[in-house]
C-alpha cells in the first residue's frame, strides 16, 4: 500500500472496472490493490469476496490480465 492509500485512501481505476456477474471489481491506480464496489463506494474486499470472485471468474471463463483486471475471454 502506498503513502497515498494510507493516508487519503484508495483511487480505484474506474475506466478499468469490470463486472464479474456479482460485483464490479477493479485496482487501485497508486498501489494496485485489487477494489471491490460497495454501496457506500470502492474498497478493499474481504478474503471471503477475493475467494468468490476468483471463483466467478474461473466458472465464467475470465482471466486476469498482467494488471489484475478481470477480462472476458476471446472466442476465436
Amino acid at each position: 500500500m502506498s503513502v497515498l492509500c494510507k493516508l487519503r485512501g484508495h483511487l480505484p481505476d474506474r475506466g478499468t472496472a469490470r463486472h464479474d456477474g456479482q460485483d464490479y471489481w477493479t485496482n487501485c491506480k497508486r498501489c494496485d490493490a485489487p477494489l471491490i464496489r460497495a454501496p457506500d463506494g470502492w474498497r478493499k474486499p474481504t478474503a471471503d469476496e477475493l475467494a468468490a470472485h476468483v471463483g466467478h471468474k474461473a466458472e465464467s471463463g475470465q482471466l486476469d490480465d498482467d494488471a489484475g483486471v478481470v477480462r472476458g475471454r476471446s472466442e476465436s
